[in-house]
């Protein structure tokens, strides 16, 4: 593919473009300081499997974004930003010593100023927690790149230099390493991003969105309590597929009270974040939890319910302690100081008395 030289057309076009994309995050900017978060982002339901050349935290990372781009932007949309993300954090959840509260470890570590997450967003485009989520954080580049004037007529590259703002503008400086092409860091993995956006959507790998059974863990199979043999079981609603997903990408982090994310979590809030990212609301302590949703049964249970008993310091009456049932006589729970989120049995997990079940969605 031949370089793109910078030319005054393109040049304005991209200017007024990052005008606009400005004016964007400014609003999205208003819209956390008066609510304190972001909108919630349309639910996605996230397919699975290997992705070749990648991890499993990249592959998983990489399939999250194009769910969250495809229905908002297409094909070209969700093109655009995986390579960002690929360019930026190599598909990977980074975070940042220098930003406060967030661990300077996780899927990884960047250094760039307060930037943190996969497409390495700066303290204006959202909270610290929006951009280190994955769904979060390509909703807030999706904003961007939407409100782009003609950004589907832009080569690939320009626009995810519009958006983003790198170092790469045209003008060879010692960062960019004399780089004359506008984008040219993104024109340079817009090959491999093709080609994981063509997988995934490819239509033998992962699973369909709706009813459809998710064929297949989005995690490593056999960590963490979790069956090599698990699947989330076929009829499982749209929500109750997203939440599962969701819940089970946060085996491994740590338990921290009054946690609820992105890399730590109490038992309550994992279980609001995961319905959250179905889009459902519910509360956020485990004793109004048990009245969210409606009752049900032991026999009645479906994935993404919640599973309440009285913990270490509840009662059958006021539960102190929550998990969500994953199918197969399974729960995903954060459990305590000093332990993460795993899987255990239903059985053992209601071992002290069971408070309540209720199905969500």
């Amino acid at each position: 593919m031949p370089a793109n030289r910078t030319s005054a057309p393109l040049t304005a076009v991209a200017a007024a473009a990052a005008a606009a994309v400005a004016c964007v995050l400014a609003s999205v900017s208003s819209a956390v300081a008066l609510t304190g978060q972001a909108p919630l982002r349309t639910p996605v339901c996230v397919t699975t499997g290997p992705l070749s050349g990648l991890s499993a935290a990249q592959a998983i990372n990489a399939r999250t974004v194009a769910a969250v781009a495809l229905p908002r932007g297409g094909q070209r949309a969700a093109l655009i930003a995986v390579d960002v993300a690929m360019t930026e954090s190599s598909l990977l959840v980074l975070g940042n010593p220098a930003v406060a509260g967030r661990a300077p470890t996780g899927q990884g570590v960047g250094y760039d100023h307060d930037s943190v997450g996969l497409f390495q967003q700066r303290a204006g485009w959202g909270s610290a927690a929006q951009r280190m989520d994955p769904v979060e954080s390509t909703g807030l580049f999706l904003d961007a790149l939407l409100a782009i004037p003609g950004w589907d007529q832009l080569p690939p590259w320009v626009a995810a230099q519009v958006v983003q703002r790198s170092a790469f503008d045209g003008h060879p400086t010692p960062e960019n390493g004399g780089a004359t092409v506008i984008g040219g860091n993104y024109l340079a993995h817009l090959t491999q991003a093709n080609n994981v956006l063509g997988a995934i959507t490819g239509g033998d790998q992962g699973a369909t969105c709706g009813d459809a059974a998710v064929t297949g863990s989005p995690v490593s199979p056999g960590r963490f309590g979790l069956p090599a043999s698990y699947a989330v079981p076929a009829g499982t609603s749209r929500a109750g597929q997203v939440a599962v997903v969701f819940a089970l990408a946060q085996l491994g982090k740590p338990y921290q009270w009054g946690a609820t994310g992105p890399d730590r979590y109490d038992c309550s809030g994992l279980a609001q974040s995961a319905w959250q990212h179905a889009g459902m609301r519910i509360s956020r302590v485990t004793t109004d939890q048990a009245g969210d949703g409606t009752p049900t049964t032991l026999s009645g249970l479906l994935p993404g319910d919640l599973v309440l008993t009285p913990g270490s310091d509840g009662s059958l009456a006021a539960p102190g302690h929550v998990g969500m049932y994953l199918g197969a006589g399974l729960v995903i729970s954060a459990p305590k100081t000093g332990d993460v989120v795993h899987v255990v049995t239903l059985a053992s997990f209601t071992a002290r008395g069971l408070s309540a079940l209720r199905h969500i969605a």
